[in-house]
């Protein structure tokens, strides 16, 4: 049965995950727990790495993005010389919230309460009658705080509070290879973000997307309309074998939590292997370009990896490349989390290319689409039903006998729940250890 006599007992005895947090099960407390929450914000996101945005939606100086790392605000900024810079989005003097603009270009954040001015490198630059602060009072002592680490790959900005974090690219591992691919697939390496944002919220834990955007088993089901009859229509086939106990797919589990739907073997791409009469004009200069910088070999790599939407990536905790889109998953309570899922364009390309990109991303992940809403459906149903706290244990342990072990990591058909558990498996590593 649950623990009836224990109020947030996670607070009270962090070794609870250890008994929470199974190979094969997980306990429901660790999604329905505010003190759990709790607890992933101290040791996930505070002490850990976390993706806040990319270079392509910053490029000029003076750009800037408004982000979170776990709950704190912050602000994604390159400053009046072009240097990249994280900020957190809070005035030293009351605590204000400087920036409310989602994205934009600026010199200097102004604090709307008592006029507190801060270049946009984060240094305090001017103040009302700064003659009347007490006589200890400098300047140069209250510029806004900055995470004691920042770093990035291929673009993608990571920060972390805490300054013994590992690498980032040992932290990565695998995943950023992956990571690289995706921009890889620009001919000029360079992505452009410029498009917005869908945006949605849904009542429940952040886990659930997170668990959601690696996992195989439930396309078949939830969307299966999509494969059987949608698809169907349009290319004169029934699809259902790209997602079923059929298909080629593979569920991987990488280290440090990261994971990959891989759908690399069904989607090579009609790019990578056609020959150039088979091609339209834009995609025959497309490949060419992207040879032209970095070599057959490689070109052949990127595309095989991702030039058909190859896989779906999970960098743990929050980020999620699936297709076109940058997917940021952003807890904001134990029972509340937002999701923004932004199309890339490829910089160099032609219109039409990147037009389909868009298009392919509306088509499964806008509002009307034929994928994103069956998926928020269920995470509002699944909300409902972690109520019954009689139901105390949800099941991983699909698959656990015919996983195997690769280069990469572990790896077996997607309806297995290899990647699930993987992620687990570091969820609890990192909620016990604080890395």
């Amino acid at each position: 049965m649950d623990y009836p006599n224990e109020t947030h007992a996670a607070a009270h005895n962090p070794g609870l995950i250890a008994d929470w947090v199974r190979e094969d099960r997980v306990h429901r407390r660790v999604f329905v727990d505010p003190a759990v929450f709790q607890q992933e914000m101290d040791q996930i996101f505070t002490r850990g790495w976390v993706y806040v945005a990319h270079e392509a939606e910053i490029p000029q100086p003076g750009d800037f993005k408004r982000a979170r790392i776990g709950l704190q605000p912050v602000i994604a900024v390159r400053d009046h010389s072009g240097q990249l810079r994280v900020l957190v989005n809070s005035c030293r003097h009351r605590g204000v919230a400087l920036c409310q603009e989602e994205r934009g270009n600026t010199r200097y954040f102004s604090c709307p309460y008592h006029g507190w001015v801060y270049d946009n490198s984060g240094e305090l630059a001017d103040l009302p009658a700064p003659d009347q602060q007490g006589t200890h009072f400098r300047k140069q002592d209250h510029g806004l705080i900055q995470p004691a680490r920042v770093s990035v790959r291929a673009g993608f900005i990571f920060a972390s509070f805490n300054p013994r974090v590992p690498l980032l690219d040992d932290f990565l591992g695998v995943a950023g290879k992956y990571l690289d691919f995706f921009v890889e697939l620009s001919p000029t390496g360079r992505l452009v973000i410029d498009k917005g944002a869908h945006k949605y919220a849904y009542p429940g834990n952040w886990k659930v997307q997170v668990e959601n955007s690696m996992d195989g088993y439930h396309p078949a089901v939830v969307h299966a309309s999509f494969f059987s009859d949608v698809l169907k229509q349009r290319i004169g086939r029934d699809a259902t074998g790209m997602v079923d106990e059929t298909s080629p797919v593979l569920s991987r589990a990488f280290a440090n939590g990261h994971a990959l739907a891989d759908y690399r073997m069904v989607n090579r791409g009609s790019i990578l292997g056609a020959k150039s009469g088979d091609l339209p004009a834009s995609q025959v200069q497309y490949r060419a370009r992207l040879v032209e910088r970095v070599g057959e070999d490689r070109a052949k790599e990127i595309l095989y990896y991702n030039g058909g939407n190859g896989y779906n990536l999970l960098v743990f905790p929050n980020l999620v490349l699936i297709g076109s889109q940058i997917r940021t998953i952003q807890p904001i309570a134990y029972d509340l989390t937002e999701v923004y899922s932004a199309p890339t364009l490829l910089e160099g390309v032609a219109d039409e290319i990147n037009l389909e990109r868009l298009r392919g991303h509306e088509d499964f992940y806008g509002p009307a689409s034929f994928g994103a809403p069956d998926d928020i459906e269920m995470f509002v149903r699944q909300w409902e039903g972690l109520q019954a706290s009689c139901n105390e244990w949800l099941l991983y342990e699909r698959g656990m006998q015919i996983e195997q072990r690769d280069e990469e990591g572990l790896v077996a058909q997607c309806m297995t729940e290899t990647s699930l558990r993987g992620i687990w498996r570091h969820y609890r590593q990192a909620m016990l250890d604080g890395v």
